[in-house]
């Protein structure tokens, strides 16, 4: 009996030797899973550039701009003369404007692709970006009809969140460019037209005598006839601006950085 007690005493003390091994090495990676992650957060932030993206939607600000990038504006207007006073299309200066603010401007791009959506930029949980995700109609309000409006159509249309784009940046950019008069005159209208009707209602621009083209129209009909004047510079902005959003690296970039003007 003694001897069995004993065995089963040291069959004891291995048990709890083994489950002190067993505590051990759990709080050893229970350790080195939070040191690497902290590790790993510490390089993200050192890596960042641009500044802290406002944490809300980025394409839905007071103002309906971010008044940090005031300085921004008057160098991408620099840059927006570059490309009208060089005869380049006012498509590849949207499409580069596109890219420089969604990928190089702030921490977080403000729009991702993926599962055949875009995701929008909202707001951070601790230091990680939350996003919604939004279709291309939501995003751009594109429309078939060229026509008629339908109430529908009319509202999907007018509450596109890349009007916002375009008055919160495009139009602070194309402000910019109006400071200096006798420079903006000069420009083209095949340039400076595209980059008005992108503002949307903000780019004051009459279609015909008496129409003026805003996406916020409150007469379906007024405003499919409107459309339709506008529709084919329209979609070639939105797909500039879209291949812009997504571009692996800058867009005419030999031309931007060609000149210091």
């Amino acid at each position: 009996m003694s001897q069995f007690e004993e065995r089963l005493s040291n069959v004891e003390g291995m048990l709890q030797e083994v489950l002190k091994l067993l505590k051990e090495k759990k709080g050893r990676a229970k350790y080195q899973a939070k040191y690497y992650a902290e590790r790993r957060e510490a390089n993200l932030i050192e890596a960042r550039t641009g500044i802290k993206n406002p944490d809300r939607n980025n394409l839905d600000l007071p103002m309906g701009w971010d008044r940090r990038l005031r300085t921004k504006m008057e160098e991408w207007a620099k840059v927006a003369y570059r490309f009208g006073e060089g005869r380049k299309s006012p498509y590849s200066f949207m499409q580069w404007l596109a890219y420089t603010w969604n990928c190089c401007t702030y921490w977080q791009k403000v729009v991702t692709r993926s599962g055949g959506y875009n995701w929008i930029f909202i707001g951070f949980s601790g230091t990680k970006p939350l996003r919604t995700k939004r279709t291309d109609n939501d995003l751009f309000g594109c429309i078939k009809c060229t026509k008629t409006f339908t109430n529908k159509q009319r509202d999907q249309f007018g509450t596109a969140l890349w009007w916002n784009w375009g008055h919160g940046v495009l139009g602070k950019v194309v402000l910019e460019m109006q400071e200096d008069e006798a420079r903006w005159a000069k420009l083209s209208g095949r340039f400076t037209k595209p980059l008005l009707l992108m503002m949307g209602g903000f780019g004051l621009v009459e279609v015909r005598q008496g129409l003026m083209f805003d996406p916020k129209e409150p007469d379906p009909k007024k405003m499919g006839k409107a459309y339709a004047y506008v529709k084919p510079e329209l979609d070639r902005g939105w797909v500039a601006c879209k291949r812009g959003l997504f571009a692996k690296e800058e867009p005419c970039e030999e031309f931007v950085n060609a000149s210091t003007e």
